[in-house]
């Protein structure tokens, strides 16, 4: 009985030792708070597709004609219209262009069927001008629309009303292209136009309104020149081929076009612009 107060202090230590052993191999190691990251979602912007379309401006109170990029998912007729309508920008303004349709006309609608357009426009379309003038604005309209493979003719309103004449044209059936020439120059070069860029070769096409021959060339920015052509014309022919042309390093290159009337007297006419090139 006197040994027991001793095993029972023995037994303490023991257990005292041990139970320190087992805090020391539980210990939790201190852990710092995790960090989240988190990437920002991913965007893809896409641009709508474009298709190119040619708006038909004038040199003077003839047709010349500017190419511009519209958004396809549109109606790109509806968008030539209205571009057409706001008149050249000043890249094709300093290119010569200028427009005979009156400040403040606006597309109030449009309308393909059967080959034929019918565009409802402002009163503004109709404000008096010089016989010139008149003319050109009807062929703006007129050839702006036909540029298009699916629209043969026109028919133009004003306010919902048909136009029974204008510039000397009856409009009381549909007119095309043939029905409205007094606006044409000599030589209506179609392709390329003013906003063109060329690459390797110098596509022309077109339209001759006489009779004669007309040359079309193409100088680099030093003059050296690039591609020519010399051709027969005669009223109302279409004319359309492609020349190739050598260079060396992109810059800017000059597009000249000479129309040269065969009758005896009559003037050589001339039309310049510049335009981007590349080998």
């Amino acid at each position: 009985m006197a040994l027991a107060p001793i095993m029972v202090a023995t037994l303490a230590v023991g257990l005292s030792a041990c139970g320190n052993s087992s805090s020391a191999s539980r210990s939790t190691p201190t852990t710092g708070p995790v960090a989240t990251v988190t990437s920002a979602p991913k965007t893809t912007t896409t641009l709508p597709a474009q298709v190119v379309t040619s708006l038909y401006f004038v040199r003077g109170t003839t047709l010349g004609v500017a190419v511009r990029h519209v958004n396809s998912s549109a109606d790109p007729k509806y968008l030539a219209v209205q571009a057409l309508l706001a008149g050249p920008v000043p890249s094709e303004s300093a290119a010569g262009l200028g427009t005979a349709i009156p400040a403040g006309t606006t597309v109030r609608g449009l309308q393909i069927r059967g080959g034929i357009a019918t565009i409802n426009l402002s009163p503004e379309f109709v404000t008096p001008g010089p016989a010139p003038s008149l003319s050109a604005r009807l062929a703006q309209i007129v050839y702006t629309l036909t540029a298009y493979s699916n629209v043969g003719k026109v028919v133009i309103e004003v306010s919902k009303v048909p136009l029974p004449a204008f510039a000397g044209v009856a409009l009381t059936a549909p007119v095309g292209r043939s029905q409205v020439t007094a606006a044409l120059p000599a030589v209506l070069l179609e392709t390329p136009a003013v906003g063109s860029s060329l690459q390797g070769a110098l596509p022309i096409s077109g339209l001759t309104s006489f009779t004669g021959t007309y040359d079309v060339q193409l100088v680099d920015s030093t003059g050296r020149l690039l591609a020519a052509v010399t051709n027969s014309a005669v009223v109302g022919a279409t004319f359309e081929q492609s020349l190739p042309f050598s260079t060396s390093k992109s810059g800017t290159g000059t597009l000249r076009v000479f129309a040269k009337p065969s009758a005896t007297g009559q003037p050589t006419q001339t039309v310049t612009f510049t335009l981007p090139i590349s080998p």
